[in-house]
């Protein structure tokens, strides 16, 4: 870790830190007992949002003014993925059935201000959302976020998945085990369809969800009182929003035959929902990041002063008891500010049919060991082949 000083003076807690192909880079705000401020990159774009509040389903990440789209489309090769899908649905067809299997291919998080970086919506989140050198994405497999729409019965299951060695043959499972001292399993809730088409959840109570950096322990996001707004589903239940090819400036052969974006200025994937819930404090400084020795409260508050935990790791200092800095929402009463012992998680994600197996017969969704990543199986090489 080290500490930068900007021109006004404030200090900034730094850290970059990698696992395999994963490069995890964070950057916050410390030094103060008070919540940082609102990123610049999101304030001036849609799909800003105060504590409490959701982003609007189909969000721009950048003021639409400066939006500079390609007029031309750069060829990417999307293959394994479905040819023709808007969403680049992952060879499953949706169409007829009641249950809409689908798995998020972009999450644009607008809050806390420490996770709505620009870089690291780039270098952490689509990196470990994006595939690895499958469907013209150069990513990791990392990060697989599952949801389930039961139309028939208005019910919405979600959670997290380990990366699949095979996401087109194999597909995912939901992870049902415990991480730490966390319980990590797909939640399934009520859902309502409103007047103009769209689905929201009910309040999901918690939600753990699993991301699997390369070699090393997974992290746990700890979301309370969430819930999934506005969601539209296409007519065939495979897209919740769509891929952008005018987003595309390059593309790269090799291994990866991925396709390069400015997410800056022009989205890849047009976003269909949004999500939103709270993490405390308290159960962020139960989990480890291990790529930084240290917890999630700490990586969260951007915290000056931390204190040691038993293996060496960096904890949020307390005061009698209680975790020093605060965040911007409280648990209890739930809402905006007040006692500030959490911190507002809310984005905007679009999503597209894929395999979703049966936990109980993938070793892996019960705690079994995860692979490195989705392991590219499938992969095409520069000629598509």
């Amino acid at each position: 870790m080290k500490s930068l000083t900007g021109k006004s003076g404030a200090a900034f807690a730094c850290g970059v830190f990698g696992g395999g192909a994963l490069v995890v880079a964070v950057v916050a705000c410390s030094s103060s007992s008070a919540p940082p401020p609102p990123p610049s990159n999101t304030a001036a774009g849609e799909c800003s949002a105060d504590a409490g509040q959701f982003p609007a389903p189909n969000c721009l990440t950048y003021p639409p003014s400066q939006q500079t789209c390609a007029t031309t489309p750069v060829s990417c090769n999307t293959s394994p993925c479905t040819s023709g899908s808007p969403c680049l649905a992952m060879g499953v067809d949706n169409s007829g059935k009641s249950v809409a299997d689908l798995r998020i291919r972009r999450l644009d998080v607008s809050a806390p201000p420490a996770l709505a970086k620009t870089f690291v919506q780039k270098t952490v989140l689509n990196q470990g959302i994006d595939l690895h050198g499958q469907c013209g994405e150069g990513g990791d497999g990392t990060f697989s976020w599952l949801i389930q729409l039961d139309t028939a019965n208005n019910k919405v299951t979600t959670g997290g998945a380990p990366p699949s060695t095979d996401p087109f043959g194999k597909g995912y499972c939901f992870v049902n085990t415990t991480i730490g001292s966390l319980t990590v399993g797909p939640v399934t809730v009520g859902m309502t369809k409103g007047a103009d088409g769209t689905w929201s959840s009910d309040m999901i109570p918690k939600l753990n969800v699993p991301i699997y950096p390369p070699g090393l322990s997974p992290i746990v996001l700890p979301i309370s009182g969430g819930s999934v707004k506005s969601v539209t589903l296409s007519t065939d239940n495979n897209c919740i929003g769509s891929y952008n090819p005018n987003a595309i400036t390059s593309t790269s052969g090799g291994a990866l035959n991925s396709c390069t974006d400015d997410i800056t200025s022009c989205d890849r994937w047009i976003t269909g929902g949004s999500i939103g819930g709270y993490i405390t404090l308290e159960e962020a400084d139960k989990v480890l990041v291990p790529q930084l020795s240290e917890s999630l409260c700490v990586l969260l508050t951007g915290a000056a002063d931390t204190m040691i935990g038993p293996t060496g790791e960096k904890l949020c200092a307390r005061v009698n008891g209680a975790i020093k800095d605060k965040g911007d929402y409280c648990s209890s009463p739930v809402g905006p500010g007040g006692c500030g012992d959490s911190y507002w998680l809310a984005a905007a994600f679009a999503a597209s049919a894929a395999k979703i197996g049966d936990t109980s017969l993938d070793p892996q969704c019960q705690g079994g060991p995860a692979p490195m990543g989705d392991g590219g199986t499938g992969t095409t090489d520069a000629a598509g082949d």
